[in-house]
């Protein structure tokens, strides 16, 4: 992301310093291609390549086909971000399309799914528990809801991504969605560049911040941190098929 440009060498030592593997994530055809050539130079990076759902308008099936070839590399380990997003103008019907026929390639392909839904959570749910999922499932990226709602997404099969949010002092909501999560479906995330973790807030964010994400986490559960950290990089590596 252009957030990077001036010191993106040192952004990436950083990562490979601090972290086993990370996730580089998609969000259109031309940042999806950009994804896969990242993580064939970068040993400890693994790419999710889709059509988020505010750049699905006038997706065409050639786009799906182009995903497709995408994962044919063994480092494309789901498929992502995809879902629903209604915080911004974006046609619903080409999101709803998009999502559709993506949910469908990652049934195809027998790869996860990593969904961003905004302002879309009880329309997202229906329309999941209505389909064919994949046997792998997937994870909600920055889940944001309460626990209501996160538990029906768990019911499904589903994990949950936390991020810098569950480390801002007015949200407890969130907080207690994440005590109350099982152990064995939660993924920590840092959504990089944005939602940079207290005390980093008002910065731009990086994958390395992630170990925030860890400590409130650690502090939540009541789990010693290093315990924790061989709990979620496992529910990372079931899901993503990733052995490290």
């Amino acid at each position: 992301m252009k957030q990077f440009d001036d010191d993106r060498d040192t952004v990436i030592d950083q990562i490979n310093e601090n972290l086993d593997y990370y996730i580089e994530i998609g969000i259109n055809i031309e940042s999806s291609i950009k994804v896969l050539n990242f993580v064939q130079k970068e040993e400890k990076a693994y790419g999710v390549v889709g059509i988020h759902p505010t750049e699905s308008e006038g997706i065409k099936k050639e786009d799906i086909d182009y995903l497709a070839n995408l994962t044919n590399n063994k480092k494309i380990v789901a498929i992502g971000e995809i879902g629903l997003d209604f915080h911004w103008d974006t046609n619903r019907k080409d999101q709803f399309k998009s999502f559709d026929e993506q949910i469908n390639l990652a049934v195809e392909l027998d790869l996860p799914v990593v969904l961003h839904i905004r302002e879309a959570y009880e329309e997202a749910y229906n329309f999941l528990k209505s389909k064919n999922l994949p046997e792998k499932m997937g994870v909600i990226h920055c889940f944001s809801g309460d626990w209501e709602i996160a538990k029906k997404f768990l019911d499904l099969g589903l994990y949950l991504g936390f991020d810098g949010p569950i480390t801002y002092p007015k949200n407890n909501e969130l907080r207690k969605v994440v005590e109350n999560s099982p152990i064995d479906r939660i993924l920590p995330e840092t959504d990089s560049p944005f939602l940079p973790p207290v005390p980093f807030r008002g910065k731009r964010n990086n994958p390395s911040l992630v170990k925030y994400v860890y400590e409130k986490i650690s502090e939540i559960k009541g789990i010693e941190e290093e315990e924790l950290k061989d709990i979620l990089k496992k529910n990372a590596g079931d899901l993503f098929s990733i052995n490290c």
